[in-house]
This record gives structure tokens, C-alpha cells and sequence, in this order.
């Protein structure tokens, strides 16, 4: 479908609300004044950074305190705003409609999450993920990252989540996706003393453990002789174990020999390995912001804004291997489906199962400080934001290999025809309980570190011209001075023809929980495996064991990098606003200049000699982006506008993309080639010309429709480009590089409809109700790219009682690897809350109530067996609530 086609559909789509629309029960305000019902809420939990938005009046209260009253927020938010723009607002303190911000950012139309260890982590924007984050309106990120972990923000921290899909020039330069704000609050927010706060419990299925959760915000504000004073501290921790069951047959299909009497099997083909997966871990997160405000007078402010986020992980991850790849393997019973490929068999005399048990710990740390302020002098704004960063990721990984003593027959069918599908396998006679029955197969001993700083800075002049045509415009820069780093050290030895008894070695043994709750269809569900304790304290021993050095595996320079990257910034841009054909016109138009320039530090291999040779060298890189945008609202009529945005949006490389280094593999890869991978310091971002129109309709104080179309022409693409060589030190060698190869276009149509059911012509009963629907189609052959999402939400809402139904459809996607893709994903969420006070209230929390299971499949041009069925968290929480 054209974009053309797309627009015109939209418009005719919504032509019949141009129409008038007293049939309603509550009337909407033009969209070019402020509206009457807007409150304090609206205007401080508003789309502008800290550093740009006007002084503040002194109001009453400022908290939202339903849905309905989010709701309201979030509409007036979408409807004032100059870009396109999406919002979540907390409705209460402490209470986001979700546990953290990625989860109730799959609420939002267009926006797509993915899911593992219990939660909602990576977010996409229209499909893709190159999304700029930024916490108050400033930059922020993890480690040595581009983007921030938005998982890491708990709820209890968050005022606002404002997704921005086209841009302004004084805003911070977008991703390519767009550009997701993290708002959190202030004490200014508020009338006099709060204390508000939460104690929650958490129940995971399948992991069956119980974790608490808690949070407290204390903020008070005083008038003193030297003027207003504000203070906030915000604390929160919050905990999960968690466990995602997997069943995976493998992605490379072989096919059978002469592994069977039977030689009219001979070419039918099978997965090559099976195996079952736990991804199990036990994940905290302490939280802190801190926010200062000082107001001298009516035309001066100061504020301080700090926040530390921090994860703490232990990873028990274990893997189960049954491989058929062997030469000698038998196959027996072969049953084959339709297609004539191989639904079950039995395997005999092939390569003994293994297994790996993960004991890895990572710890994030993360600070940023601002201090800034507002002044005022006559139509004149100045404002100001300085800024520091300061980030660390840190992870040690231990993973002690085993291995099955023999190797006992083996029942297998790739894709059983009950319940979810996929795989399932069983050993006959063999006891996996039983430690005799493992051996030792080796050690692999990792330890990385990301870090990630920066100072940033900005000034800006907002001018009020007293011109109707040009009523105000912007001026600002902003400056930026960025460190990044990353040191990997990592080494493996297999031991499995010393045949030690896993018995022998100095950990401490035990059974692998057993996952998969709900289902019965995979019946081999433990084995003998060591603690996660013992194998951190124990891992000198077993460092010796294997022959290594004490310590921590020395850093392989290849890999290491560090970065600096300086970028300096101006932008201007001017609103507008006139009649064109007796139709009000308003918006902005800009343009903002980014010259950027980046040296990596790296190690380099010279083979010149016929030796290798590894060197030091710095590269740099310097390019200059223009990104200009424009906005521009037509209020059609009280309730009615239409909306068209275009504007320049680029997505810098990764930092470890542009490392000169090239790493070769120590071990040859399953064809016997030797590998390659490094990085190329003369990656370009990646850029993209943005197109959007929306049409919108304000119909209630809590109600409305959208209808929008996009387009993202994006060029530069980065790509993994593999070469083969022939290297003087290993002979054929295959290397891989990022390059900026490809462009795509990718363009959609949007649709949202969010409304209480406030009418006139319905029944006492029917208002406590609402509605919110919105879904999006997207035309493009990306990978991670759904065609269809969409949100089902139902709302009630009466006096202390609230209550929240969530169903959430992301359709099949390919998930990076070639010939693999995800199927449908289905969420149904509940939630509901009581207040017996205005200071108390209980809530009950349920997500993932289907259960339904991850399913990805593998297909291999002639048919298709399924690849992973994950079974995740399905999660119950109580908590109270309180204000005082």
C-alpha cells in the first residue's frame, strides 16, 4: 500500500467527525487554547525538559489520583503537544498501570516490548528498537550503551512516560524510532508535606517464589526569607526469581544416512539436537532519585535532580543437550509426518548428552546529577541544564560443563500433537538423578566489564516575539563530552577425556528444579547439577583444575575498546501560526545542527610478517548531521485537528561497533573454519526521513479517537557483512564486520480509541466503565518487525474501586536469525484496587493470566519444525498502598 493510499484512507476515514457532535454527552475545547479543564497536572507533568519549562505556578495539588483523572492528563498532554506523542501517566503516586516502565509502554499504540526472565525488557518503537531515552528531558544510558535499560525504572519512580514519534529541533535529537522521556517528580509537584509509599508481595509460577517489593516517597516544600524550597527523595527496591522453561529443537537440520536399516529413510531430515533450557535468576533493583527545588522569585528557579539505579543479578542458567549429530548415531522407529520429514524416532549409539550450569552475577550501577535553572525577563526565557553520567556493568560468568557417563537410548518427537506443541524427549533405564551417572566436561571462566560517563550541557532562549505570525521562537546549544569503555577476559578448556566423576569434583550437587508448570508434555525434567554457591566460592579450585591462573581471565586487548565522543550542538526554530483559507494553521519549524566526532582506542592484528602482531591504534571519526523538522496542527474544528510532522532523525553506531579491533576465534567453527568479528570506525549513523499525519478527535474530557498514517525512509542500515580471506597465521579465514549497507522503508497506519463511557444517553452504571483500543499495521520486510499489534483495555472506576482488564497481540515476527521467526504473542493482564480511606489502598496485581507460551519455528525451505517453546512468569501480586 503507498503512502499516498495511506493518507488519503486516513482522511476519509475520518471524515464523518468534522461533522458536529452534540449528540455527546461533554463538548472538547479548541485545540489552540489551553483548555478550560486542564489543571496543574497537565502543565507539570508536561513534554518539556526541566531546563525549558516556564515557571511553574504555585498550585494545590498536583497529583492524579484514578484512571479516569490519567486519562484526562494524558489527553490534554497528546492534544497541546507540537509533535506526535504518546503518554502514560501514572495515576496515583507510585502507580504506573504496570510494574515498570517497559511493561506499561506495551500499552501504548505502536510500541512493542520483548519478553524474558519475567518481564518486559527490550522496547521497539513502530517496530524498530533505535529509540534515544532521556530521564527529565536530559540523555541518559547504561554502561557503555547507547540507550538506558527502561526496565530498571520501577513504577514507584515514574510521574509520566512520553513516547515521542516525530521530533521538534529544540528537543534532543530522536533515534530513528523515536524518543522515549522519563519523567519523575518534584516537590514543586505538590501543596505542602507528602509521604506516600507501597509494600508489595510477588508470586511467580514457575519459579514458585515469593519476593518482596517496596517503595517510599517523602517530599515537602516551605516558604522561607530567601523564597520557595522544595525537597523530594524517592526510594524503591524491588526483587523477582524467576524461571522460562524452554523446549528447543535445534536450528540446523541434518539428515539421515546410513544411520538406519532402512534405506528408504536415507535423506529425510531431523533437527540435529534437542535439548531443554532454564533461564532462572534471581534479580533485585535499588532505586533512588532525589529532586531540589529553590525559588527566589516569580522569575527565577533552581532545581537539583539526582538518581541511581542499580541491578543486581544471579543467573543459575542450565542447559540440557541431546545431540544427533553424531556418525554412528542409530535411528529406530522412525515415524515421519506429512511433507516426509521425521516426527519421532528413537536414537541409540550417538554422542552422549550434556549439560552446562551458569553461576554468573552482573551488578549495574548508575548515576546522574543535573543541576539547572529557568529565569524570566520580560518576553525573554533563559534556561540552563548541566549534567553528569556515570555508568557500570559488570558480570563474571562461571559455567561448569558435564556430560552423561554413556549414552542411554533416547525417545524423541520434534513436534508433539497435544498441548503446545514441540518437543519431547526421554532416556530409557537411565537414572538422571543419579550423580554416578555425570561426569566433568570442562570450565568456562568469563569476566566483562561496560562503563560509561559523560558531561552534558545546555543553554537555551525561548523568545516571545508578540508576533501573531511568528508568536515565539528557540534558540539554544548544548554540549557534550562522552567516555565509553569495554574490557572482555574469557577462557574454556574441555576436560572431558580426563572422565573425573562429577562426584569428584569440589562443588556441591543437587537437582535442577523443574520447570515447565502447566504443561506435562516434556517428561525428562531434571539432572544432577552443582549449586550456584559452590561454584562461585569454590572457583579457584576449579580454575586449577583446569589449569588456569588464579584470578580473574586476563582481558583480551582485541576486544577492549575505549571511546570518546564530543558532540556540539545548535539548533533554531520558530512557531507559527495564521489562517489559510479561513482555517486556523499553527506549529514550529526548525532546524538543529549536530557535529559530532569520536575516537576509538582499540588493539589492531597485523599479519604483514607472517606472524601476528597485535597493536595499539586510535581511530576517528567526524560527521555533521542537519536535522531539520517540521510540525504543523490544523484544528479542524472544537474537537477535531489534524495533524502533519516531517522531520530528520539519525541513530548513531553502538560504540562497539566502531572498535578497530579484530578478534579471531580460538576454536575452529562446526565446518572446521576459523572466525572472525571486529568492529569499523567508519560506520555512518544510521538516518531516517520521517513523514506522519494523524487526525484526532477530543470528544470528552477522557475520550478520544486517532487515526494516523507514517513513514520512515531510512538509509544506512548497520549490517553484520561476512568475507572470506586467506590469513597468513590460520589460512581461510571467514571475518565479520558491521557495515552501513542497507535501506528500508517502512510505513503503517495507527489507530487509537480511549474513552469513559461519560454520555448522556447512558444508564448511572455504564459511566463507571471505559475503553481503550489501539492497534497498528506495519508494511515493511524488517526483522523483529510485527505486522499487527493491538491493545484491548477495559477500565472500571467507581468511588474507592478500580479495577483494570489488559489484553495485549503482537503477530508473528522474525527474530534476527535466518529462516527464524516468533509466532503470536498474547498477553492478558489484571489488575484491581480498593480504597477503604483516602490514605489507603489495596491492590491486586495478575499478569501473563493466559500463560500461553513463547513459540518461535525454524523453516528450512523445505518444511518447518518448531524451535523454542518457552514457557514464562506467570505473576500475582498484593500490595498496600498508603499516603499520609
Amino acid at each position: 500500500m503507498s503512502f499516498r493510499r495511506l493518507l488519503f484512507c486516513c482522511s476519509a476515514a475520518f471524515s464523518p467527525l468534522f461533522l458536529p457532535h452534540a449528540a455527546l454527552g461533554q463538548n472538547a475545547e479548541s485545540s489552540s487554547q489551553v483548555p478550560e479543564n486542564e489543571t496543574e497536572v497537565e502543565r507539570r507533568v508536561s513534554i518539556t525538559s526541566p531546563a525549558q519549562a516556564r515557571t511553574p505556578r504555585r498550585v494545590a495539588d498536583v497529583v492524579v489520583t484514578g484512571s479516569r483523572d490519567s486519562l484526562t492528563t494524558a489527553r490534554n498532554i497528546k492534544r497541546n503537544a507540537d509533535e506526535v506523542v504518546d503518554v502514560v501517566v501514572a495515576e496515583d503516586i507510585g502507580k504506573l498501570p504496570d510494574s515498570n516502565a517497559s511493561e506499561s509502554l506495551a500499552r501504548v499504540t505502536g510500541v512493542q516490548v520483548e519478553r524474558g526472565g519475567g518481564e518486559a525488557a527490550r522496547v521497539l518503537v513502530r517496530g524498530l528498537p533505535d529509540v534515544s531515552t532521556t530521564y527529565n528531558g536530559r540523555d541518559i544510558f547504561t554502561a557503555e550503551g547507547r540507550g538506558v535499560a527502561l526496565q530498571d525504572f520501577p513504577a514507584a519512580s515514574v510521574a509520566a512516560l512520553e513516547v515521542f514519534k516525530s521530533s521538534s529541533a529544540w528537543r534532543l535529537e530522536s533515534g530513528i524510532a523515536g524518543l522515549i522521556n522519563v519523567r519523575s517528580r518534584r516537590p514543586f509537584d505538590f501543596d505542602g508535606l507528602e509521604i506516600a509509599g507501597s509494600v508489595r508481595g510477588t508470586y511467580a509460577t514457575q519459579s514458585e517464589r515469593y519476593d518482596p517489593n517496596g517503595d517510599i516517597l517523602v517530599s515537602n516544600r516551605w516558604t522561607t526569607p530567601v523564597g520557595e524550597v522544595g525537597a523530594l527523595v524517592n526510594l524503591s527496591y524491588t526483587s523477582l526469581r524467576y524461571l522460562d522453561s524452554v523446549r528447543w529443537d535445534s536450528g540446523v537440520v541434518g539428515t539421515i544416512a546410513d544411520q538406519t536399516a532402512d534405506p528408504a529413510l536415507a535423506g529425510v531430515r531431523f533437527p540435529d539436537a534437542v535439548g531443554v533450557f532454564y533461564g532462572a535468576g534471581d534479580r533485585w533493583r535499588p532505586s533512588a532519585n532525589i529532586a531540589l527545588q529553590w525559588r527566589p522569585s516569580d522569575d527565577l528557579e533552581f532545581y537539583f535532580d539526582g538518581l541511581y539505579q542499580g541491578y543486581r543479578g544471579e543467573i543459575y542458567d542450565r542447559q540440557f543437550i541431546t545431540p544427533l549429530y553424531a556418525e554412528g548415531t542409530r535411528f529406530e522407529n522412525v515415524v515421519l509426518r506429512p511433507g516426509g520429514d521425521v516426527q519421532s524416532l528413537t536414537a541409540a549409539d550417538g554422542l552422549r548428552p550434556e549439560q552446562f550450569q551458569s553461576a554468573a552475577f552482573g551488578k549495574t550501577d548508575t548515576w546522574q546529577y543535573a543541576i539547572g535553572g529557568v529565569y524570566t525577563a520580560g518576553p525573554a526565557e533563559w534556561s540552563f541544564d548541566l549534567a553528569r553520567t556515570d555508568t557500570t556493568y559488570t558480570n563474571s560468568i562461571h559455567n561448569l560443563d558435564t556430560a552423561f557417563a554413556s549414552t542411554p537410548i533416547a525417545d524423541i518427537d520434534f513436534d508433539v500433537p497435544r498441548e503446545d506443541g514441540g518437543l519431547e524427549f526421554s532416556f530409557r533405564d537411565f537414572d538422571t538423578a543419579n550423580p554416578a551417572n555425570f561426569i566433568y566436561r570442562g570450565l568456562f571462566d568469563r569476566r566483562f566489564q561496560g562503563r560509561g560517563d559523560d558531561v552534558q550541557a545546555r543553554i537555551d532562549l525561548k523568545l516571545d516575539t508578540g508576533s501573531s505570525l511568528f508568536p515565539e521562537t528557540r534558540f539554544g546549544v548544548r554540549y557534550v563530552d562522552r567516555n565509553a569503555s569495554y574490557e572482555n577476559g574469557e577462557r574454556y578448556l574441555n576436560q572431558e577425556d580426563r572422565r573425573i566423576p562429577l562426584a569428584d569434583m569440589p562443588v556441591e550437587l543437587t537437582l535442577a528444579p523443574e520447570g515447565f508448570n502447566g504443561s506435562d508434555v516434556q517428561t525428562m525434567r531434571t539432572w544432577v547439577v552443582p549449586t550456584y554457591d559452590s561454584l562461585r566460592d569454590n572457583i579457584e579450585q576449579l580454575r586449577a583444575i583446569a589449569g588456569f591462573a588464579p584470578g580473574d581471565p586476563p582481558v583480551i586487548p582485541e576486544q577492549a575498546f575505549e571511546a570518546n565522543e564530543k558532540a556540539w550542538t545548535g539548533y533554531g526554530q520558530t512557531d507559527f501560526a495564521f489562517t489559510l483559507f479561513g482555517l486556523p494553521v499553527e506549529g514550529d519549524a526548525g532546524l538543529r545542527i549536530v557535529a559530532t566526532e569520536v575516537a576509538v582506542d582499540g588493539t589492531t592484528r597485523d599479519t604483514a610478517g607472517g606472524a601476528e602482531v597485535f597493536t595499539p591504534v586510535q581511530r576517528t571519526s567526524r560527521y555533521t548531521d542537519l536535522l531539520p523538522s517540521l510540525n504543523v496542527k490544523f484544528p479542524l474544528s472544537d474537537a477535531v485537528q489534524l495533524r502533519l510532522a516531517a522531520n530528520q532523525t539519525r541513530t548513531r553506531p553502538a560504540f562497539g561497533q566502531l572498535n578497530p579491533g579484530l578478534f579471531v576465534s580460538p576454536n575452529p567453527d562446526s565446518s572446521g573454519l576459523r572466525t572472525a568479528s571486529g568492529g569499523n570506525i567508519d560506520l555512518q549513523p544510521i538516518k531516517s526521513a520521517n513523514y506522519d499525519a494523524t487526525v484526532e478527535y477530543y470528544f470528552s474530557d477522557s475520550g478520544w479517537a486517532t487515526l494516523g498514517v507514517f513513514r520512515r525512509e531510512i538509509d544506512g542500515f548497520i549490517v553484520n557483512e561476512t568475507v572470506d580471506v586467506v590469513d597468513p597465521v590460520y589460512g581461510d579465514l571467514r571475518i565479520t564486520r558491521p557495515q552501513n549497507l542497507d535501506a528500508a522503508v517502512l510505513q503503517g497506519v495507527e489507530a487509537a480509541f480511549t474513552t469513559f463511557l461519560d454520555y448522556e444517553f447512558a444508564p448511572g452504571w455504564a459511566r463507571h466503565f471505559g475503553l481503550q483500543l489501539n492497534g497498528t499495521a506495519i508494511d515493511g520486510d524488517l526483522q523483529f518487525v510485527s505486522k499487527y499489534s493491538y491493545n484491548v483495555v477495559g477500565m472500571y472506576e467507581n468511588g474507592p474501586f478500580n479495577a483494570r482488564l489488559a489484553y495485549n497481540v503482537r503477530t508473528k515476527y522474525g527474530n534476527g536469525v535466518a529462516g527464524e521467526y516468533v509466532d503470536d504473542v498474547k498477553r492478558l493482564d489484571f489488575s484491581a484496587s480498593y480504597s477503604p480511606t483516602q490514605r489507603v489502598t489495596i491492590a491486586f496485581d495478575a499478569s501473563n493470566l493466559l500463560g500461553e507460551p513463547f513459540r518461535s519455528f525454524f523453516d528450512y525451505g523445505d518444511g518447518v519444525y518448531p524451535r523454542d517453546v518457552r514457557r514464562e512468569e506467570t505473576l500475582y501480586s498484593l500490595a498496600l498502598r498508603f499516603r499520609l
